[in-house]
């Protein structure tokens, strides 16, 4: 690709201006590509993402540019003024918080050498060596796949930059700007499994544009602003990752020179804490800046250390709690199994593991005594004895015939059978949530858990793993809680308003809201929750059911939104059928215009899945 730059003073055009003295042509910033200075997502291209908190990244590149400015008398090429071009950049990105980035880089111009166009063009060549302007950039993270935007788990990554070039450096070599500058830049990507979908449009904005001929009655040629679009697909990942890029760039002043286009693959390979990566492609156009062909080799600190829960990445059950390695419907936490799904014969439990059963009879071969010989569980898995019928074989009070377990004393309400208790806790095993491990009633059995050690049970922790009061709701005392979780209900703290006569939630009430669906977020074991929306009883009762419904179907919708699943949720209006105060005085009715969210808590029991 070529970056056109029409000669103004060629011979036979004018005798006279032959005849002046070579020229030095006014100093400008000829670069218009740089490394984007994350490089989580692409070397060549931002898309949306930024640096980890207190994460630093600083790299070293060298970059050769074939042609990157060419003087031409009309459609012929006349010489390259810059025919070849070697550039050291020297960059750091620092991340100051999880979504805005700080960054800095300072380019070198090594060598430099082009035609000699003194003869034709009246103008001196450039110097093969010099310091260029400084650039300095922030980058704030708007939206996020998974964590480190303003806002987090959403569709894409979504980010804003600001950047600008300092106008000051040293020698004439093309790559220092004169006066205010400014680079706004707007990126987005997205993963989609091993492959990343991104790109950004940036600016470069020059005020003033910088004039590169002063016989202005022929021609008047410059250097202004531009607008570059660049788009990127590369691939994921915590190995070798290669990407491809398509750029192109258009004037937005001066002579309006056609655009400028190119097409860069290249990648990268880790080394430890570092990688080393390059790229290389043609160019095409006649836009000042766009060589013919460019090539990039560099080394740099890795941007982060890889998502150990990302897809395709190798992990432990124990590093990755919230995924479900065996695909058994459990996930990781929970499952006693979790590289081992359930038994294929369609047997499922709650502990995530097989239950080889052999003789078919629906009792697992770890607690049947007869696992070769169907038998009732009654009976742990052993056939039914053909006793005597006035025999009493385990002297329970009831006869053989009559005893469900004819073996084993039990009392007479449970025909014989005894109450099973495998782990102790006096909850028999067939109302016990966690029968394996010992539990308080309160919790059905189940053992206490609280990771965070601030003596607030998980299981009504809104802050599982911070620490913080219980008159906080397990939470950090700074972060003041809405939220409270029961065994029936979260009890809000404050209401949901919307506006009159409708089901439109104000904005006073999106903190409260944004509240309870990052607790139900972080509880995934509250499986399914109730929106109920109740009001007062003045005006028609059906017109209050309806109102009632939508906007209960309203806040469920917000929660959707902020990533609690779909599945969960259920929404329903009662209108004034379930008041929860008088409906004779105004504070009661107030009472009753309100939003609950009720918990759905069925029992858990054993069944055989249908083929």
């Amino acid at each position: 690709m070529k970056a056109k730059l029409l000669a103004v003073v060629l011979a036979g055009l004018s005798g006279t201006a032959f005849a002046q003295d070579a020229r030095r042509l006014p100093e400008f910033a000829l670069e218009r590509f740089h490394l984007d200075v994350v490089s989580r997502g692409g070397l060549t291209a931002a898309s949306g993402d930024t640096l980890p908190k207190f994460k630093f990244r600083p790299s070293l590149a060298f970059h050769y540019e074939n042609n990157p400015l060419v003087y031409f008398r009309n459609t012929e090429r006349v010489g390259a003024l810059v025919g070849h071009r070697l550039t050291l950049h020297v960059g750091a990105a620092f991340g100051i918080t999880s979504w805005l980035t700080v960054a800095a880089e300072l380019p070198l111009v090594l060598f430099q050498v082009g035609d000699d166009l003194s003869a034709v063009a009246a103008t001196t060549s450039p110097d093969s060596f010099a310091l260029g302007s400084p650039r300095v950039a922030a980058r704030l993270g708007i939206l996020s796949q998974r964590s480190g935007g303003l806002v987090a788990r959403m569709p894409v990554d979504l980010a804003l930059q600001l950047g600008t070039a300092l106008p000051f450096g040293v020698g004439a070599g093309f790559a220092i700007e004169s006066g205010g500058n400014v680079f706004p830049q707007l990126s987005v990507g997205r993963d989609f499994g091993p492959v990343r979908v991104g790109g950004e449009v940036t600016g470069f904005i020059r005020p003033v544009p910088v004039d590169l001929t002063t016989v202005r009655a022929i021609i008047r040629d410059q250097v202004g602003s531009q607008l570059a679009v660049r788009a990127l697909v590369s691939t994921t990942g915590d190995g070798a990752r290669f990407e491809g890029s398509f750029h192109t760039g258009v004037a937005l002043g001066g002579d309006r020179t056609p655009p400028g286009f190119e097409l860069l693959v290249g990648g990268r390979v880790p080394l430890g804490p570092v990688e080393l990566f390059g790229v290389a492609g043609p160019g095409f156009g006649s836009l000042p800046g766009t060589p013919t062909f460019r090539a990039l080799v560099g080394v740099g600190l890795r941007a982060e250390s890889p998502d150990t829960c990302a897809p395709n990445q190798k992990h432990t059950p124990q590093e990755c709690p919230d995924l479900d390695d065996d695909k058994d419907g459990l996930v990781n936490a929970v499952d006693r199994c979790p590289l081992e799904p359930e038994d294929a014969d369609g047997w499922q439990d709650d502990d995530g593991c097989p239950d080889p059963d052999n003789d078919k009879d629906g009792v697992a071969d770890e607690k049947d005594k007869c696992p070769l010989q169907k038998g009732p569980a009654v009976n742990h898995g052993c056939p039914m004895p053909k006793a005597p019928i006035q025999k009493d074989t385990d002297g329970d009070g009831l006869l053989d015939a009559q005893d469900d377990c004819p073996w084993e004393v039990g009392p007479k309400e449970r025909k014989g059978c005894p109450l099973l208790d495998d782990d102790g806790d006096g909850i028999p095993d067939e109302t016990d949530a966690c029968p394996k491990d010992p539990g308080p009633v309160a919790r059905k059995g189940c053992p206490l858990k609280d990771r965070d050690g601030d003596s607030v049970e998980d299981h009504v922790d809104n802050c599982p793993d911070e620490k913080g009061p219980a008159d906080n709701q397990g939470c950090p005392a700074a972060k003041k809680q809405l939220v409270i979780i029961t065994t029936e209900k979260l009890v809000i703290k404050e209401k949901v308003f919307f506006a009159t006569a409708k089901a439109t939630i104000l904005a006073k009430s999106f903190p409260l809201l944004n509240q309870v669906a990052k607790v139900l977020r972080d509880h995934p074991e509250i499986a399914k929750v109730t929106v109920e929306g109740h009001t007062d009883n003045v005006g028609k009762a059906d017109y209050n059911r309806k109102l009632s419904r939508l906007r209960a179907e309203s806040v469920r919708n917000f929660l959707v939104h902020q990533g609690v699943e779909a599945e969960r949720l259920d929404a329903l209006g009662f209108g004034p059928d379930r008041p929860a105060d008088s409906n004779n005085t105004e504070e009661g009715r107030a009472n009753n215009r309100r939003v609950e969210f009720i918990i759905d808590t069925p029992q858990k029991t054993k069944v055989k899945k249908v083929e």
